[in-house]
């Protein structure tokens, strides 16, 4: 049986309505952004108005979601209550840093964005609410950072196979403590008495990895992260304009999700950052680092991480405006984990 395209359609139609905010759009609006005809749209919004899923403006002459829409999403109440209580925490956030923060979670093998705040300049990331990335090395370190090992081992293997070291499966914590770094004396002999730190910072504006053996072996690198995320308390990761280059597609796979282009590329982009030095695994060996994002756990009743919280720095950072954001994260996690009941883990 095939699925109902009428159906699909509806659906991308609430996806990109709920994607975006408050804000209401004109017919020729939303049928360009959906990719269907004027009538075709306007059909399907004629009848999820008349059932509560869409509201229109009559003076404006716009549509956005109606009370029926918000009734479905506050169903599942324990989420429910953990966004509001998330978002009124990155509003604080915000305002605190003038930084874009957001929450995300895990959801069918995906990592979903449940709230984002937007900072109080133009320009930012403009993640949306509901837009997704697949769990896969290097997304989602601070989520599988206190998973239990079954999650790990699923993890690691989406990364997929490398020439070097097969499947990522193969590489288990073991065999991993015998393709550890050098240490960081050896490393900046190496270097002619510069810094690792300093070659790895001036490496991410090039694009490239100094250190061979973090290529071969991705999947150990992948552990190494978990352990130093796990270790510090927190993620923090490395900005290029790779990084951007991923926001943008994962936009147009929110636009266009049916479109397989998008999709290839975003898939792609994921596989070239699993080779990179996506996490900065010692921020404090350099005097300053191009910091991407930086995102701490939510834990739940059960002691594993139910959300992220996180902010986006998008600049160059010093040892004390690193600390400045971390620890007023830290904060804020710490904060959302024991409003909600959750504990950090044993």
């Amino acid at each position: 049986m095939k699925p109902s395209g009428s159906a699909a359609r509806v659906g991308r139609l609430l996806r990109f309505l709920g994607g975006h905010g408050e804000t209401g759009y004109s017919l020729s609006e939303l049928a360009r952004a959906v990719g269907i005809d004027k009538s075709t749209c306007q059909a399907m919004l004629l009848a999820l108005v008349e059932q509560g899923f869409v509201h229109r403006d009559d003076g404006h002459r716009t549509y956005a979601l109606g009370p029926s829409a918000l009734a479905v999403a506050a169903a599942d109440g324990d989420r429910a209550r953990l966004v509001r209580l998330a978002r009124a925490e990155l509003e604080s956030l915000t305002a605190d840093l003038d930084l874009e923060t957001f929450a995300t979670t895990t959801f069918a093998g995906s990592l979903l964005v449940l709230a984002r705040v937007p900072r109080s300049a133009l320009f930012g990331l403009s993640m949306r609410v509901g837009q997704t990335l697949p769990l896969r090395p290097p997304v989602g370190a601070v989520h599988l950072a206190w998973a239990p090992p079954a999650a790990v081992d699923v993890w690691l293997p989406a990364a997929g196979p490398t020439p070097a070291s097969g499947f990522l499966a193969d590489v288990t914590p073991e065999t991993c403590a015998d393709t550890a770094p050098a240490g960081e004396a050896e490393r900046a002999a190496g270097a002619g008495g510069v810094s690792a730190g300093e070659v790895r910072a001036d490496a991410f504006a090039a694009g490239v990895v100094p250190d061979p053996a973090w290529a071969v072996e991705p999947a150990c690198r992948h552990r190494r992260v978990l352990d130093a995320v796990r270790a510090r308390g927190y993620s923090v990761t490395a900005d290029d304009a790779l990084r951007w280059r991923l926001r943008d597609v994962v936009d147009q796979v929110a636009d266009a999700p049916a479109d397989p282009g998008p999709r290839r590329e975003r898939d792609e982009l994921l596989r070239t950052l699993a080779e990179r030095e996506y996490e900065i695994l010692d921020p404090d060996e350099a005097k300053s680092w191009p910091v991407g994002e930086i995102c701490a756990p939510v834990f739940g009743r059960d002691g594993r991480v139910a959300v992220a919280v996180g902010l986006v720095a998008a600049r160059t950072l010093d040892t004390a405006g690193r600390a400045a954001m971390v620890d007023r994260l830290l904060l804020a996690s710490t904060r959302l984990t024991a409003l909600t009941g959750g504990r950090p883990p044993d």
